[in-house]
Order: C-alpha cells, then structure tokens, then sequence
C-alpha cells in the first residue's frame, strides 16, 4: 500500500509541476524569470543569478528588468523624468547607465534574486546537454524506485506453519 502511495505522490508533484511550467509559458502568471550574466549588480544579485520580475510592478530605486538595445538588463531604477524615459545603474557600476529607454521598456520589479540558479536554468534550458542530462536522472530515479526490495528473513520467534503461506485452520487433520 505504502509503495501504491508513493507512486501517487510522485505523479501528483510531477502533474503539479507540468501545470506551473505550462501557465508560466503561457504568460498566465504574473511573474518572469531572468538570468543575471555579468557583474554589474555586484553583490545585490551577483552573475549566475536568476531573478524572479513581477511584470508590470516597480518602483523608484527597485531592481527592475528592461529591455534596452535588443537586451535584456536588471538594474536599479534611480528616476523616471518627465517624457517617461527611465534613469538606471548597475549597484557595483560607477555611474550611471548611458541608455534611457522609455519606461514602456520595464518588465518589472525583482521580488527574488535566488544565488547561483541562473547557472542551472541556462544548462537545464539552453544547453542540448542539459535538458536530456536531467530527463535521464529523473529516469534512473524512477528506475531505483522500482526495484522490488529483497524480503526480510522471518524473526525467530514466528510460526514456521503461518510463515509458509499455509493457513493452518483450513489444512486437514493428520
């Protein structure tokens, strides 16, 4: 029963992740994701970073992602003057960005910087390599899963007859 409920327990996660994945291309959430590649944030987001963007929310000195120059950018918004066009800057640049794209370029605003998983959403996503990688381990994992386990000795102080698989009641009498 235990191995019945497991197996249910991993296609439910494995339908819950189907679904995420597929309202998230869709656009039907209201969040994006990003990697950040170079160092311009320094230690606020550092490079191999994802960032988690809240399409169509920001605010005056919040990380906010834009497009600029057939590029994607996540920078500190500093200002937006009076024709609309956006003033940015990396936290680890010296001065301030030299484009200013109109604020109909903005994303959004970054609610989550998580470390290092920019690196795995780039293998996982955009290397040939790394898509089939991760499809072959969730394979052998499922493959170790269905191993049948090897059956336990019987404790020394059972019924050999009960353990036979004979019930006692229903053998006749000799």
């Amino acid at each position: 029963m235990s191995k019945r409920k497991g197996t249910i327990g991993v296609v439910a996660l494995a339908a819950l992740a189907v679904t995420f994945l597929a309202a998230y291309l869709a656009g039907a959430l209201p969040y994006r994701a990003y990697v950040v590649h170079t160092g311009s944030m320094g230690d606020t987001i550092p490079s191999r970073s994802a960032v988690i963007v809240h399409t169509g929310e920001y605010r005056i000195g919040q990380v906010v992602t834009f497009h600029v120059n057939d590029a994607t950018e996540t920078h500190r918004l500093l200002a937006i003057d009076q024709d609309g066009n956006i003033t940015t800057k990396g936290d680890a640049n010296r001065t301030a960005d030299p484009w200013h794209p109109p604020k109909s370029n903005i994303v959004g605003g970054v609610v989550e910087a998580p470390r290092r998983i920019g690196w795995w959403i780039v293998f996982v996503f955009q290397t040939p390599t790394g898509g089939l990688s991760i499809a072959l381990f969730i394979f052998a994992l499922w493959q170790c899963f269905r191993l049948e386990r090897p059956k336990t000795a019987p404790s020394s102080g059972s019924d050999p007859e009960t353990e036979s698989g004979r019930d006692p009641a229903t053998e006749p009498a000799s």
